[in-house]
């Protein structure tokens, strides 16, 4: 298999794992203790400042933490604590900028993993490996980004450390990639959306190395995770992020069985 096919076939078995994009079937914000419906328990948030999840419950809701019934109250560390409803049904604590206290639910045999055939992809096309320039900026800068499910005017601030730039057809263009673990990500839109490629954008990991080099190969963007489950909140691109061109590369759409 070459670079991409095996790239392509990760992407493939990373949205069908347990805990893998198709099998979100909630996600609440955990403002107050609180029930939620379809699991059992009691939900609250940490304390304000800290991110996580407390559970309070009976042995006999059956939900299990580390293979031992949780009966009282236990500490969910946020994206590491998993707790179990049945051999399909768990939860995990999580957070967004912002929302320190979401509650995540997840199903390994969920609907959308039982329709899903595959992610459409357009063929490998080597001019789309661009060469593009990483502009650090000083001090912790955070950008705003508005994301879908949130009221229309509210942004949340996602840490930022600089710009990417790259020219394209004698143009330069500026986009402005949000920080994740040891990378950055582009959340990007083009004048493919909503024709031959998913419409609210899509995503391109970037890596720019010491000397500021960052390769754009446009070949590996992905779908964002609301693609396959509404439950996401995804970032909408920003303006800046907005390319008035077609990148005919990387994922297009989600293939389903109707």
């Amino acid at each position: 298999m070459t670079e991409i096919e095996i790239w392509r076939e990760e992407r493939r078995r990373s949205v069908i794992e347990f805990h893998g994009d198709l099998a979100l079937i909630g996600l609440h914000t955990i403002y107050e203790p609180m029930h939620v419906e379809g699991i059992p328990g009691l939900w609250a948030p940490k304390a304000a400042g800290e991110q996580g999840l407390t559970l309070t419950a009976q042995a006999s809701d059956g939900i299990t933490l580390n293979g031992a019934l949780v009966e009282g109250t236990v500490s969910m560390e946020a994206d590491h604590t998993v707790v179990r409803f049945s051999e399909s049904l768990t939860a995990v604590a999580t957070t967004q900028p912002g929302s320190d206290h979401l509650l995540a639910i997840y199903d390994s045999e969920a609907e959308a993993i039982r329709r899903f055939e595959g992610i459409a992809n357009f063929p490998y096309d080597p001019r789309w490996v661009l060469e593009g320039r990483f502009i650090g900026q000083d001090g912790e800068r955070t950008m705003a980004f508005a994301h879908v499910d949130d009221a229309q005017g509210n942004v949340r601030h996602h840490q930022s450390p600089g710009d990417i730039a790259f020219s394209y057809e004698g143009n330069t263009y500026t986009m402005t990639p949000f920080k994740s673990g040891d990378v950055l990500i582009l959340v990007f839109a083009d004048t493919t959306n909503g024709l031959t490629t998913y419409g609210l954008g899509r995503m391109l990991v970037v890596q720019p190395d010491e000397s500021g080099k960052a390769i754009l190969d446009f070949n590996r963007s992905f779908l964002p995770p609301c693609a396959f489950s509404p439950h996401f909140n995804c970032p909408f691109p920003p303006q800046q992020n907005r390319l008035p061109f077609d990148i005919n590369a990387g994922e297009q759409k989600v293939l389903t069985r109707e």
